[in-house]
């Protein structure tokens, strides 16, 4: 408001909460926590869904449309490790009302899908060598960018809490892999540190933060 008042002075609040979404919009500034505006510096993390998830969303889509449901790829985390995974995992993830049938419908459909998998199953009975499903279930105001109608990628803020968690597995690594991911993350996109600490009390994993290289005070 002060750097606006100095060449037009009688400049109202409105006006100005509308200069600052249309820069939103055009992606010359961002929001790295509530009440604050920065350059882009970094990238914004918008990858490209594959193939794939793309024919799996229509068909559920077609056969759940009121059911909200989230997909992305593992390579989207597996991307930002210093190691080469074999994980070719597609994650799905849907409202728990639906859960149980959205995952018998999709077995249906495709090979090799789990449900909820905990460590001993991943190990067990998920091969790196194929591409997997794994229907997990979606929680209530999870950070999401809506693709059409109930379909949903996932935003950063939400796969770095759930690599966090990691339980039920999504991808085969260890905490110090998890940092990694983290680290490399903030380097190269842009965060918004409001989001991803709303969802971590979300999930009650916000005190874990700290040990992932996420200091509270970057996200107040």
């Amino acid at each position: 408001m002060e750097f606006y008042q100095t060449f037009e002075p009688d400049i109202k609040v409105n006006t100005l909460r509308w200069r600052i979404y249309h820069l939103k919009q055009a992606g010359v500034i961002y929001t790295p926590k509530r009440g604050q505006y920065a350059l882009q510096g970094k990238k914004a993390f918008l990858p490209e869904p594959t193939e794939k998830m793309k024919n799996l969303a229509q068909q559920i889509q077609a056969k759940y449309p009121y059911v909200n449901f989230s997909i992305y790829p593992t390579e989207w985390l597996s991307g930002l490790t210093e190691h080469v995974y074999q994980s070719r995992n597609i994650i799905l993830e849907v409202d728990v009302d639906a859960l149980n049938s959205v995952f018998h419908f999709v077995k249906e459909q495709y090979p090799n899908v789990y449900l909820r998998p905990d460590r001993g199953i991943y190990d067990l009975y998920i091969s790196p060598s194929e591409e997997n499903i794994i229907v997990n279930r979606l929680y209530v105001d999870a950070p999401l960018n809506r693709i059409e109608g109930n379909y949903h990628l996932p935003k950063l803020e939400k796969l770095l809490v759930e690599l966090i968690i990691n339980e039920p597995i999504i991808l085969p690594v260890g905490e110090s892999e998890v940092r990694t991911v983290v680290t490399n993350a903030r380097e190269k996109y842009n965060i918004n540190y409001s989001t991803l600490l709303r969802y971590a009390k979300k999930r009650h994993i916000e005190k874990q933060l700290t040990l992932f290289g996420l200091k509270e005070s970057e996200m107040l």
